[in-house]
């Protein structure tokens, strides 16, 4: 959650080359106060609330995640295969080279 605003920060950044999606693995029940959040760091655009049991959740995005968050995925713009991924906090500077990386596959 310490990295939701600097992601956001780069999807407004690399706007035409980066596509943000956040997906929340709160419960379904949930999703008002996941929303309420999303319209307080005025997150627009596509994001998605878990509706999945827990482990068919995680192997839906990724067989490796062992379900530990945050989770993040980089696909590449042109390629759409996965250029990194990884569990928890990464430093800010790992974050902008995946995204520079990306942008160009």
């Amino acid at each position: 959650m310490a990295e939701f605003p600097f992601v956001h920060s780069l999807g407004k950044k690399y706007n035409q080359d980066l596509k943000v999606i956040f997906v929340s693995a709160d419960w379904l029940e949930e999703e008002k106060q996941v929303k309420d959040f999303l319209k307080s760091m005025d997150v627009s655009g596509q994001s998605y609330i878990k509706d999945q049991p827990g482990e068919e959740f995680i192997n839906g995005f990724h067989r490796e995640w062992t379900g530990s968050l945050p989770f993040t995925i980089v696909f590449g713009k042109l390629s759409g295969s996965i250029v990194d991924y990884w569990e928890n906090s990464k430093h800010e500077k790992h974050f902008i080279e995946t995204v520079e990386k990306a942008i160009n596959l």
